[in-house]
């Protein structure tokens, strides 16, 4: 087995170096964009005006970025990966560079919509043609590192727009999108792929105007773009009709945009809720512990972005060492490492710190661990789900893994929300209640851990499936099945 996996060694030719640097870049680009702009947005308030659509800023990109995904990764299974990432790169800096112009906040919302469009396009894609052109081996630590990619955005993306909004100003948080995605554009130009004969299908229009909708009502009447995020529950069952009439057609569809039989399958169901779990944590965390600091704990808003900030620290490493390790230990375990340092990580935020300690270092330290918990699931699940289809359908697979994390997390976020509320609507300022916002934030905590709990339990039956069957504990029985595929894939 391992013969064959060195056989299928892709070696590091220019061309090979050229697309990943292009990837790479555009791949950087799309998560900058995602959090460079919360810094320099009370700036963009000040000068635009509107306050009151503030939060449309966030809330459209955020929608049309996960509305998005499914569809692109339909497009590169019947047209092609090369050529519908560039439309999607095209539309994100033509985007940017209209957000830049924006005369007033409605413009600069309507820009940002679409500007989401094109973002929804790279992640799925980059992940997708890393999977068409490396075997296993190679293709587990170039997904750790790509991962990686994202929490070092986080980290660098709030100074950078610090920095601009302070010298050329706010404009240039888009604008720099331009020669950033002509250059990954010019080093993408000369990827060949070797597209399968069986590869063919478009979008059943249907399904992506009800899957569209569903999901941006379903977002809407959650709370996202509300200043009160407010749940609107008759938005929230509309939404719902319109999701169950997407899954009929989809039922119906000979190419589905969202494949709903994969989570019937062995190995990529458990690993899609594994997704969806973990999005759901991390999303939480990453709204609620800065509150928990500040108002809990009487932190001040540097130590409340420190706390939440480690967790992209415990990200990378975790997530550069995970690809390393896979091909030897197999996903199964790293899969069911990852789930016992996410329940740990709740766990540690559900009971507390120790008398005596500080409130603010403890909650940073559930943070890291809670990060290299997300670094440690994330590139196996991706890969596992990759390696079990074939190359017309890993488009769609991939993208519904990020999906999955996605819409879990967004969903997530708002049903804490009203868990939180129920502690908090009494008090005349709930942000000033301290005791029943440290109840409310408990239970939410707890709720986190009873969810990293049943994480925890999946990813014990994916090791004990794993065993039962056995199956390679890396599934390498299929990963030269695109062998002539991947042979040359990049160029010459």
């Amino acid at each position: 087995m391992m013969d064959r996996e060195r056989a299928a060694h892709v070696a590091w030719t220019p061309a090979v170096v050229r697309l990943m640097a292009g990837l790479m870049l555009s791949m950087f680009v799309a998560a900058m964009d995602s959090t460079v702009v919360g810094t320099a947005l009370p700036t963009i308030a000040k000068e635009l005006g509107q306050f009151s659509l503030y939060p449309w800023v966030f809330s459209g990109y955020l929608i049309t970025a996960t509305t998005s995904v499914p569809l692109w990764g339909r497009l590169a299974d019947s047209k092609g990966r090369k050529s519908v990432l560039l439309a999607g790169m095209a539309i994100f800096v033509i985007a940017s560079v209209l957000c830049a112009a924006s005369p007033g906040m409605g413009w600069l919302i309507a820009f940002r919509t679409a500007q989401g469009i094109g973002a929804g396009c790279v992640q799925p894609l980059v992940f997708t043609i890393l999977s068409d052109v490396f075997p296993l081996a190679q293709r587990a630590r170039l997904t750790g590192f790509f991962s990686a990619m994202w929490a070092i955005a986080a980290i660098i993306g709030p100074a950078l727009g610090a920095l601009f909004v302070s010298t050329v100003g706010w404009r240039w948080i888009f604008l720099i999108n331009l020669p950033a995605g002509v250059i990954s554009t010019a080093l993408v130009l000369g990827y060949r792929e070797r597209r399968p004969a069986t590869a063919a299908g478009g979008i059943d229009l249907r399904s992506g105007l009800l899957l569209t909708a569903g999901i941006a009502l379903l977002l809407w009447g959650l709370g996202s773009g509300s200043a009160s995020a407010t749940p609107n529950w008759p938005i929230v069952g509309l939404a719902l009709l319109i999701l169950a009439a997407f899954g009929v057609v989809e039922a119906r569809s000979r190419h589905p945009i969202l494949p709903l039989d994969l989570l019937r399958h062995p190995v990529i169901g458990p690993a899609v809720l594994m997704a969806t779990i973990g999005g759901i944590l991390m999303f939480g965390v990453t709204a609620y512990l800065p509150l928990h600091v500040q108002r809990v704990y009487g932190g001040s808003v540097f130590a409340a972005g420190v706390a939440v900030g480690v967790m992209s620290l415990g990200w990378p490493v975790a997530s550069a060492s995970a690809g390393w390790v896979m091909v030897r230990v197999g996903y199964q375990r790293l899969v069911m490492g990852g789930a016992a340092v996410l329940v740990l990580a709740t766990a540690m935020l559900a009971i507390g710190p120790p008398a005596g300690a500080s409130g603010t270092l403890w909650d940073g330290a559930a943070s890291l661990v809670m990060g290299a918990g997300m670094g440690l699931i994330s590139a196996p699940l991706l890969i596992v789900i990759q390696n079990s289809v074939p190359w017309e359908r890993r488009g769609a697979a991939t993208a519904m893994n990020q999906f999955a994390r996605t819409i879990g997390g967004a969903i997530g976020i708002s049903l804490m929300g009203v868990l939180v509320q129920v502690y908090v609507r009494d008090a005349a300022d709930p942000l000033t209640a301290r005791a029943q916002l440290a109840a409310g934030l408990h239970a939410l905590f707890v709720s986190l851990l009873v969810l990293a709990a049943v994480g925890f339990v999946n990813g014990l039956a994916i090791l004990v499936s794993g065993y039962a069957s056995k199956r390679d504990v890396v599934v390498l029985s299929t990963q030269d099945r695109d062998a002539d595929t991947r042979a040359g894939a990049a160029g010459s």
